[in-house]
Formats: structure tokens, C-alpha cells, sequence
């Protein structure tokens, strides 16, 4: 879902690289280790003992399926719970259209990069991977033909076309960025190095030590450091452009939508995905994002031909989360409706939750070994003001005064989506022939616009590389991030059906394209158009985190979270912390698929070395690589150090 777009002229595929997504911060093969692992009995290997404990996951996004679904194979029975009542989180694959005109409106993420080797790697155990297609990102082959609407004037290609050639000054912006036609983008020049460092995080060409020397210096250098800049100052600095031209930059984006969103955002935000190729080569899910989740929440190891511990192989966690509710909520034992209100230490570390099911608004406080936290992080915040006076003591305690910190001001972007659903995919038939050219244009485009619609998709499920059952077609019309997304919030509650934002976003692209009338396409009943803003959803607070200059500090504490009580300096013997934090944002791509399962993994990684366990041979695991490859620690800023020094004087005090 994330906010960053896509280049299409000149992706690692096109140029035939393998490309890994190995996060500079941290750039751990998650897709090889998955790999190395998968003929085993789960991801580490536990004594018998850990096999009894009681591990909570809290959250059945893609983040909480995995971790939870790793558990299972390992024989731990997790108790996964979700506060909704759906699987998913921000894989959110809705059916609108009704049974005429059936399609999936992905109103969360909605395209997964070639390079994300740990999502593939869970499509592909899914039998997901099989049934998908290219992404129709605006400019790339998959979406036939681009409109860039832009100050009032429209501007129509198809990619490839010598009869609708991308214009010049698009393709000029882009070769002055990423580089081509004999020309070295400014991104491929010192400090950034773009094609360099790509070329070594290439599968069979990976070089960790020079990735890390490359983006370390983006931190630390003090002639280079660009962790305190935004992106829209980074193309000052590194850019040739004018200001038009960065305008003009911010509205195409090489792809899948404005980059201006993004302009006030950290430029290593968007480093980290280019570097990565997350940006590009993507695949649409015929199947439906929330099929990812679903799939192992529900199957089994067996079922899924995995390996296993021989207790759980033919569990669910589904099933093992419903035999251990069932004891605390006997009339509703469903692992969905089920919200966690708070989370506290016991004596002894271990952890207390308090369950409440929604439907009864039966609370039970419940003793777990270790919890596995994956909802949005400042949701936390909100614990510490359940209930009592206690609680909030409690809740404070749980996290360190700088974790807390992060929480409080880590940035996160707003995001929404108007989907309407069609009674064919019109736009794939081409108009009459042009009397100029001899070949008409296709009615309606991926379009981009700087008026209230911004990112308008197409997609049609309806190929005959489809196998699944879902067949229809539809029309993103709108997808925004950021402001752009508030504008579609704070709207009176008596809007009328020709106010409705389906509404005002089908004349904006009336405007667009006059001989077009979009509602002749819409099918009858009132389940063929949904709509979603995440910074208006309960549960969630915002879409994506995306931070701010200035913020890496916050990310590396929230990232690094899962090694709590495993590096302690001077502690005689390390106690592992039983919270964890996973989802997205505590990754360093939040927004992306990728991110929210390899936090899964360190998160499942930590709770093995808790109960004992070990690598299994030849398959390190992220905390065994941690010292090699962890992020870098910024110098300390004057507020660390006046409260290091603070904390200094108090100890000296407490001596005398």
C-alpha cells in the first residue's frame, strides 16, 4: 500500500537482475533463510519443554498469520486473536459488484514487488503466486495507456508506442534521475550510488559489507548525511531540476502515483524502497491480498506440504487458538472479535493480557509465557489509559522510556481508496481510428491528475490467465496518501447520492474525458461502490508509517526491539524480553508486504531464543546475524545525552 511509485522504462527486470530487497539497515536475506529452513521442522528448532508455553499473537494482518503460522510448525499452540471480524488487517480484499459483476476491491495493499523474496516465498506456500499478473501501474505495459492530467492540460501515452510515445520531457526527468540513454542519473552518482548498490543485491551477487558502508555513510557522513533531510530537499541538493520540473516530477512519479505526497517525508524513506526495487515490477492477486492470511490461519502444515513439529502438523491456528479461548469465552471461542485492551508484567516477566470479546463485552485477564504484538504500534499508547490508575503504571512499564518516545512521535501517513465496480472493462476496447494517426486511443486511461482523484486504476480480473473465481473489473477512482487523503474526511453526515466522494470523483474524470460516461458502467444495487479512509478506521490510526527527518532514531529503537534483554551491555546473563513488536511499521519499509512478515520472523526468532532453541545448521536466523549486519546507532543527540547525564549524576547521588 505504501505511497512510493514506481519507475517502469528501466526496472531490474527489464534489465535482467534478480533483484533481492535486502533493507541497507539491515540487510538480511529473509527469502534464503525461508528457503534454507523450509524442509525443516519450522524456522528453529525447540526443545520439548518450549512446545508447552503459552505465546499470544495479537493481530491476524499479514504480520500476526505469519508469525503465529511459524509458532505452529515449531509445536508451539499460539493463541492468535484479532480484534475485527475479518483476517487480514491491512490486507483488505472486499467483493463488491454483487453476483452479476463480482470483483475484488483491494482497499489496502494492492501490488507486491518481484524482489520481496519473503513475500514471494509465502504467495508462492499459498498458491497464490501462480494465480496473479503485472500490476496496470500508471506508464508500465500492464496498464495499456497512461493520462496525465496536469494544470488543465492532458497528456495520453502507451509505453512502447512510436503513435503515443511517452512525452520527452517525462522520459528526460526520468534518465536524469535513474539514468539511460548515456546519461548517469544524479541518483547513481556519489553518495547514493543507486545502480552500484543494486547491482550487489543482486540473488548470487550480494555484497552486505558494501551495501552497509554505502548507507552508512548516508548517516553518519557529516558532508552526506541525510537522515535530517526531507525528500523534496534531497532533489535540491541531487537534482538539476527547477522548480517546475520538481513539480512536474511530483505529479507523474514514473508510475504509481504523485511522488509530491511524499516531498515532505525523509529522503531515506524513499531511498531504502528504490534501492530495493519495492518501487517496481509488481503483481496483482487474482485471488485477493486477504486469501495470504486466511490461508494460514486456517490450513495446516501438512496441507500447506510443510514440515512440522508432529504435534501440530495437522493443527491449524485457527484451531489452536479456538481450543485455548474456549476455556475463557465458552459461548464465543472464535479467535476473531477479539480485542486485546491491555497488557501488562507479572512477577517473574511474564506477561498478563486482558482479552475482551467484542459481541459479549466479556473481559478475561490472561497469563502468557510471551506476546507477539502486531497492530499499529500507537495503539499501544492507548493502553495506558484503560481502566484504572494501575493500568496506566502498568502499561508505562511495559516499554522503556525511549520506545515509548518512538511510539508517541513515529510519523504515519493517511491513505484512501474509491472503488467502483464494472460491467465490463470498457476501457480495453480501442476508440475509432484517429484521422492523424490511424489508431484510436483506448476510452479511459490509468490516469494521474492533480485535481481530487490523484491515482485513478483499472483492473480487470477477467483474463484468461485467471483460475480463480472472481471474474469482474473495476476502477480504483481514487487512491490518495497523505493530505490528499483528509480531503475525503470531515464531511456532513446528510451528503446527498450526487455528493457522495463516488460521485465527485467520477466528474472530476467526466471532466477528463467528456465523451466518457463512467455510471452507464456502474451495475445496479448499492454493493458496487466502497470506499475507505484508514485514518478514520478504529483500529488503525493512519495507513503506513512514513517518517519524518529526523525520525531514523525512532525507527532503529522500534526495529531493534525484538533484541531487548539479548545485548544488554554488562549484563552477566542476557533475560530475553517476552513483548515483541512486529508488523510493518516496526520495519524499515512499512506500507509494504515484505516488511510486515520479515518483522514476523524476528519477532518468531526472539520468542524461540526465549524458550530455548537454537538455528538449525547452515540456517542462521536474524539474531544470529544481528552483530554483523544491526543499523547503525546515530551519535547520541543533546537530549540522549543531558538525560544520559542526568541519569550519570543520579547514580552518583545514590553512592554517596
Amino acid at each position: 500500500m505504501s505511497s512510493i511509485p514506481s519507475r517502469n522504462r528501466n526496472t531490474p527486470r527489464k534489465r535482467n537482475m534478480d533483484l533481492v530487497a535486502l533493507i541497507p539497515d539491515f540487510p538480511f536475506h529473509y527469502g534464503a533463510f525461508l528457503n534454507g529452513a523450509k524442509n525443516e521442522r519450522g524456522l528453529f528448532n525447540l526443545p520439548d519443554a518450549a512446545k508447552n508455553k503459552q505465546v499470544l499473537v495479537v493481530g491476524a494482518g499479514a504480520s500476526g498469520a505469519v508469525a503465529a503460522y511459524e509458532l505452529l510448525r515449531m509445536g508451539v499452540k499460539p493463541v492468535l486473536v484479532e480484534a475485527s471480524n475479518r483476517y487480514g488487517g491491512r490486507l483488505n480484499a472486499q467483493r463488491v459488484g454483487g453476483e452479476t459483476h463480482q470483483v475484488i476491491a483491494e482497499m489496502g495493499a494492492m501490488r507486491f514487488p518481484e524482489s520481496g523474496k519473503a513475500g514471494k516465498f509465502y504467495f508462492e506456500k499459498v498458491g497464490m503466486a501462480r494465480n496473479s499478473a503485472p500490476f496496470p501501474n500508471p506508464g508500465s505495459e500492464a496498464a495499456g495507456s497512461t493520462v496525465v492530467d496536469y494544470r488543465g492540460l492532458q497528456e495520453y501515452y502507451e509505453p512502447g508506442s512510436d503513435i503515443y510515445p511517452i512525452p520527452e520531457k517525462y522520459t528526460e526527468l526520468e534518465d536524469q534521475m535513474f539514468g539511460g540513454d548515456g546519461v548517469e542519473g544524479f541518483l547513481e552518482k556519489p553518495p547514493v550510488y543507486l545502480t552500484a548498490v543494486q547491482e550487489r543485491m543482486q540473488e548470487g551477487s550480494i555484497d552486505e559489507a558494501y551495501i552497509k558502508q554505502v548507507w552508512n555513510r548516508l548517516l553518519t557522513d557529516p558532508e552526506h548525511r541525510y537522515d535530517d533531510v526531507s525528500f523534496y530537499a534531497g532533489l535540491k541538493q541531487l537534482s538539476p531540476w527547477s522548480p517546475d520540473d520538481i513539480n512536474l516530477f511530483g505529479q507523474i512519479g514514473f508510475g504509481t502515483g504523485g511522488w509530491n505526497t511524499d516531498y515532505p517525508n525523509c529522503f531515506l524513506e524513499v531511498l531504502r524502497v528504490l534501492y530495493t526495487g519495492l518501487d517496481v515490477d509488481h503483481r496483482l492477486m487474482y485471488d485477493g491480498t486477504t486469501t495470504l492470511p486466511s490461508r494460514l490461519i486456517s490450513l495446516t502444515p501438512a496441507q500447506l506440504g510443510d514440515d512440522s513439529d508432529a504435534s501440530t502438523a495437522n493443527m491449524s491456528v485457527e484451531r489452536t487458538s479456538a481450543e485455548f479461548l474456549a476455556s475463557y469465552f465458552p459461548d464465543n471461542p472464535v479467535l476473531l472479535g477479539k480485542e486485546v485492551r491491555h497488557i501488562a508484567r507479572d512477577a517473574g516477566n511474564t506477561l498478563r493480557a486482558i482479552i475482551r470479546d467484542v459481541d459479549s463485552g466479556k473481559e478475561q485477564k490472561i497469563v502468557f509465557d510471551a506476546i507477539i504484538y502486531t497492530p499499529h504500534v500507537r495503539i499501544l499508547d492507548k493502553f495506558r489509559h484503560y481502566g484504572v490508575e494501575s493500568d496506566y503504571r502498568e502499561t508505562t512499564q511495559l516499554l522503556e522510556a525511549d520506545l515509548w518516545e518512538a511510539i508517541e512521535y513515529t510519523h504515519y501517513m493517511q491513505s484512501a481508496k474509491i472503488f467502483m465496480a464494472t460491467t465490463k472493462p470498457f476501457w480495453k476496447h480501442r476508440l475509432p481510428p484517429d484521422e492523424d494517426v490511424g489508431l484510436g486511443k483506448f476510452p479511459m486511461s490509468v490516469t494521474l491528475s492533480d485535481r481530487l482523484t490523484r491515482g485513478t486504476y483499472l483492473v480487470d480480473y477477467g483474463g484468461n490467465d485467471n483460475i480463480g473465481g472472481v471474474k469482474g473489473s473495476g476502477i480504483f477512482l481514487s487512491y490518495t496518501w497523505n493530505d490528499d487523503s483528509l480531503k475525503f474526511l470531515g464531511d456532513r453526515n446528510a451528503l446527498s447520492e450526487l455528493l457522495t466522494h463516488a460521485h465527485m470523483c467520477r466528474m472530476v474524470l467526466q471532466d477528463i474525458y467528456p465523451n466518457l460516461r463512467l455510471a452507464d458502467y456502474l451495475p445496479p444495487g448499492r454493493d458496487s461502490e466502497i470506499e475507505i479512509n484508514w485514518e478514520d478506521e478504529p483500529l488503525y490510526l493512519g495507513a503506513f508509517k512514513m517518517n519524518l527527518p529526523g525520525q531514523y532514531e525512532y525507527q532503529r529503537r522500534l526495529f531493534s526491539q525484538f533484541m531487548a534483554g539479548l545485548e544488554d551491555v554488562g549484563a552477566p546473563v542476557p533475560v530475553p524480553d517476552p513483548f515483541v513488536l512486529a508488523g510493518d511499521d516496526i520495519s524499515w519499509v512499512a506500507g509494504w508486504v515484505e516488511g510486515a512478515i520479515t518483522s514476523a520472523i524476528n519477532a518468531v526468532n526472539k520468542v524461540a531464543v526465549l524458550f530455548g532453541g537454537s538455528d538449525w545448521h547452515g540456517s542462521p536466523g536474524p539474531i544470529s546475524r544481528w552483530n554483523e549486519l544491526k543499523p547503525v546507532d546515530l551519535p547520541a543527540t543533546p537530549k540522549t545525552a543531558h538525560a544520559a547525564q542526568r541519569a550519570t549524576r543520579k547514580e552518583t547521588s545514590e553512592a554517596v
